[in-house]
């Protein structure tokens, strides 16, 4: 089980879905699904580097009906925790709850952004 940034998830889905598939179960707060989707819809319009990004999403629904992907709502604690290391290390609210929600679940952070992973203790 690991804690996966929108960078991986999009990185799983668009050109290597064992990313995603051989980690057991991906948790990522629930903006990461719209930050996912705009992705695949940038690649598809803006970038053209695919053709159709439906079959995309199609794979990241079934991984979430699997339960292999697990979009959760951050709590509370979570959203003060973040906005507080935001604010401390002046870096995004986006990119803060990834890095909260990994060490409140004591779980690995994956992610292709090497600022955020800076976030790190």
């Amino acid at each position: 089980m690991i804690v996966a940034d929108s960078s991986y998830l999009v990185e799983g889905l668009l050109k290597d879905v064992s990313l995603i598939e051989n980690e057991g179960v991906v948790v990522s707060p629930d903006l990461a699904l719209y930050e996912v989707v705009n992705a695949v819809w940038k690649h598809e319009t803006v970038l053209k580097d695919i053709k159709d990004g439906r079959p995309y999403l199609d794979v990241l629904s079934k991984l979430v009906s699997a339960r292999a992907v697990r979009f959760v709502k951050p709590d509370k604690k979570i959203i003060g925790q973040a906005y507080q290391l935001a604010s401390k290390k002046r870096c995004t609210f986006y990119d803060a709850v990834f890095v909260v929600l990994a060490l409140e679940l004591g779980l690995e952070l994956k992610t292709f952004d090497e600022a955020q992973r800076a976030l790190l203790p």
